[in-house]
């Protein structure tokens, strides 16, 4: 776990499934404090639901921004899904890392990690796009709580970062997300 979970807090995408069998993929942020894993999801939403009827949830990690900005608000095609072994739950196709865990809900969702596989060892470059997408995209999913268009001000400020620093993946995702809150 030491390797793709770090003290602190990590975004992925979480999969997971509903009784019925259809997935789900959303962003979110993976809390690790010393051997202690939990996410604090939003109430009513399609992952919470479906980690209470199952149990569990798989925590990948890609560095796909579109796959950020299209999950945080669409769903995924099911060519985005695969299953892994006898796992309940789907990974992500482009999945670098995944985490597969037991969960417990409660005010947040404890989880137990049980399998985990490392696909894609990747060579840490850093780049400011990346991360600018990822803050755009959490505060487009929270949009209704700025006021005025203060959310709307930092997101332009997010895309000037991503003009200046992004590649193609990354300039095409900010493109997504502007085109997904109609800015």
């Amino acid at each position: 776990m030491d390797e793709i979970f770090k003290e602190g807090i990590t975004e992925v995408i979480v999969t997971s499934v509903s009784k019925s069998g259809e997935p789900n993929a959303a962003p979110m942020g993976v809390v690790r404090h010393g051997d202690r894993y939990f996410i604090r999801m939003f109430p009513n939403t399609t992952t919470l639901k479906n980690v209470g009827e199952t149990g569990y949830l798989m925590a990948n990690v890609t560095t796909d921004p579109l796959v950020y900005v299209i999950s945080a608000f669409e769903n995924l095609d099911s060519g985005y899904f695969v299953l892994e072994n006898d796992l309940m739950v789907p990974r992500l196709t482009g999945a670098a890392a995944w985490v597969y865990c037991k969960c417990s809900v409660s005010e947040y969702v404890a989880l137990e990690p049980i399998s985990s596989a490392v696909i894609e060892r990747i060579v840490p470059v850093f780049s400011r796009a990346f991360p600018a997408i990822i803050e755009a995209t959490i505060v487009g999913t929270r949009l209704r709580y700025y006021k005025g268009n203060e959310g709307e001000k930092k997101i332009h400020e997010y895309e000037s970062v991503v003009r200046k620093c992004g590649s193609p993946q990354e300039l095409e995702a900010m493109k997504k997300l502007k085109e997904i809150l109609n800015l």
